[in-house]
């Protein structure tokens, strides 16, 4: 029997992004569809995941419960992430600051210490 992601995730009481983050690991092999979407195999899907009544609540309740918690995990994580990026980036406009510092003074430093006949004829 062939299902689409929605209708695996509710035969095994998981979310659909549960279902297409396991296609896409190769947990569950799965067909494209032509207009998008996935075609999964029955077998293939209880193979991984244990099947669940369709009449019951648990279904819907293990959907609601499973997403947000799920969605709000990421969204830290990203906030974290976006945080650390713009750590990093003002700690490499400090150093690049630091190193055009070190260079301006490298490079007068070096023509202060030209030589007598090099000064002398301007070079």
């Amino acid at each position: 029997m062939e299902l689409s992601a929605s209708q695996a995730a509710k035969r095994v009481g998981k979310s659909i992004p549960t279902i297409t983050r396991a296609i896409k690991k190769g947990k569950i092999s799965a067909v494209p569809r032509d207009g998008g979407g996935w075609i999964i195999e029955a077998s293939e899907l209880f193979r991984v995941w244990p099947a669940v009544s369709i009449d019951s609540d648990v279904t819907a309740k293990m959907l609601d419960r499973v997403t947000p918690h799920e969605t709000s995990a990421l969204e830290r994580e990203v906030e974290l992430l976006r945080e650390m990026l713009e750590e990093t980036r003002a700690d490499r406009d400090s150093w690049k600051d630091q190193a055009q510092k070190i260079t301006a003074l490298i490079e007068d430093q070096s023509a202060r210490k030209k030589g007598f006949w090099a000064r002398l004829v301007g070079r």
